[in-house]
């Protein structure tokens, strides 16, 4: 039986053992027993890892050590405690997008979806053990009650629009991660902030609870009212003033503000010297809260002892196994058990994870900000049916090329289908033609020949990537590339 993962905001303290149990009696066979020949995979591999670390010598044991022990020293020397990052993320997004326009959702469990799959779920859901991709017809078992609403992405890029032009007003370089999260450096605006700035706030009360935020104040005086369009009740408009002092602090202080007042949206932010520990560092007082880890060595070292292993942002359950195996669970046994990682990982992974132990973000080739790829993805009830996929194909392509226009992006050269099987296999598929894609019809002109030879295997997830990117800054090459159709099968384990 795998393990339900709790590491998502608002799931602590849940009964694992119980949620488990009910994922597994209500999944098909078809995920049984993919699910047991994951678990199956990844008991060889913790086997092996064991049996090796059983066979390590003293001496050698020792000699590892202190070959990590200067990979260490190596990379203690690219530290950089001087820069402000700042990691935003909205919370639960989608969800939070249509409890604020149905006031009706927002005392009720409720998930955005369907029954094939959940994009996410707000925190009164999340104590039943919903949470996102996760099947809906499994989420209404752990709460009947709960309310499941379709998606509507046009409703959150709109949203994620204005979150991101406030965003940019602090860091006109940030990187946003997807439609409800953002990287932001805010070194030079911290250091331009000298004096105190002070905003309007607007909330409201009365009979209309339509708009946010709610003012909770009972002795408030309203400053208006107005007669809500939506309900036609009374709404009262409470104005007042907020002050917000200099430092990165307060800067994120006012930057969450900012996206409450235009949106109604609440977000999380973690604050840090890099994006790495801003990223675990957002989650740490979610909702609607901010956590700042100071930049000092110290500081970083504490916080990183005892972290579970799994708050890392791409450390998932088969790496989280495989550490286990070496005896390891927390950060900071990555650094006391480092000599284990020696005999069990590569090279790459090793450097990896001593880079996690430290709090030092990853390899510059790795964390550059440009971006590499843009994909979108649907999940459906398993079909087989060529026009239903070829329809769906379509859907997705024109919800790629939305995002293409919002990120900036012109074309890429290389296409990817992504295909999820009834049986939950993976398939990709890759194409790199000599010119740049860069429009609708180049796209689907590309994955429809693909998606034929797939046919009439029955498909239950397709997506779509376009990677080796050209922006809109950039200057466009017209080097030729080389054709290759390269055919893989990817197995998620």
């Amino acid at each position: 039986m795998l393990n339900f993962n709790d590491n998502k905001a608002g799931m602590s303290g849940l009964d694992k053992e119980f949620i488990s149990k009910v994922i597994e009696s209500s999944s098909s066979e078809n995920y049984s027993n993919f699910s047991k020949k994951q678990q199956e995979r990844i008991n060889q591999r913790t086997a092996a890892i064991k049996k090796c670390l059983e066979g390590v010598s003293p001496a050698e044991w020792a000699k590892a050590e202190k070959e990590m022990d200067e990979l260490v020293a190596r990379l203690e020397c690219t530290r950089d405690l001087s820069r402000d990052c700042v990691h935003i993320d909205m919370d639960a997004y989608f969800a939070t997008v249509e409890m604020r326009d149905e006031p009706r959702l927002r005392t009720v469990p409720m998930a955005v979806g369907s029954s094939a799959m959940l994009s996410t779920s707000n925190y009164l859901a999340r104590r039943f053990g919903v949470r996102a991709a996760m099947p809906g017809f499994i989420a209404k078992k752990l709460c009947p009650q709960l309310e499941l609403v379709p998606v509507n992405f046009r409703k959150y890029r709109r949203e994620s629009m204005k979150v991101e032009a406030i965003f940019s007003e602090y860091d006109e370089d940030l990187s946003m991660g997807s439609l409800d999260e953002a990287y932001l450096d805010i070194t030079a605006y911290v250091l331009a902030k000298s004096e105190p700035s002070t905003l309007i706030r607007r909330r409201y009360g009365g009979d209309c609870i339509c708009k946010l935020p709610i003012i909770t104040e009972d002795s408030a005086t309203p400053s208006s009212t107005e007669t809500c369009s939506k309900c036609a009740k009374e709404r009262k408009v409470f104005e007042d003033s907020v002050e917000f002092g200099v430092g990165r602090s307060e800067v994120v202080r006012e930057i969450r503000f900012r996206v409450e007042q235009a949106t109604g949206l609440t977000c999380s932010a973690g604050i840090a010297p890099n994006f790495m520990l801003a990223k675990i560092c957002s989650d740490m007082n979610k909702p609607n809260g901010q956590f700042e880890l100071p930049n000092r060595y110290e500081d970083v070292m504490k916080f990183l002892r005892d972290l579970p292993i799994r708050k890392v942002s791409g450390i998932g359950r088969v790496s989280e196994a495989l550490l286990q195996a070496c005896g390891v669970s927390t950060v900071g046994e990555l650094l006391e058990r480092r000599a284990a990682l020696k005999f069990c990982f590569s090279p790459l992974s090793q450097e990896s994870f001593i880079r996690i132990a430290l709090g030092l973000p990853g390899r510059p080739s790795a964390s550059d900000s440009r971006r590499k790829s843009i994909s979108v993805e649907r999940t459906f009830n398993p079909t087989s049916d060529r026009d239903t996929l070829m329809e769906t194909m379509e859907e997705v392509c024109d919800m790629l090329i939305k995002d293409m226009e919002h990120a900036g992006v012109v074309g890429g050269r290389c296409v990817t289908l992504k295909l999820k099987l009834s049986s939950f296999d993976v398939l990709t598929r890759s194409v790199t033609p000599k010119r740049l894609i860069s429009s609708r019809e180049d796209i689907l002109s590309l994955v429809r020949e693909v998606l034929e030879r797939e046919l009439p295997r029955e498909i239950r997830l397709l997506g779509i990537r376009l990677s080796n990117l050209q922006l809109v800054d950039e200057p466009v090459t017209d080097t030729p590339i080389s054709v290759l159709d390269f055919w893989k099968t990817a197995t998620k384990v």
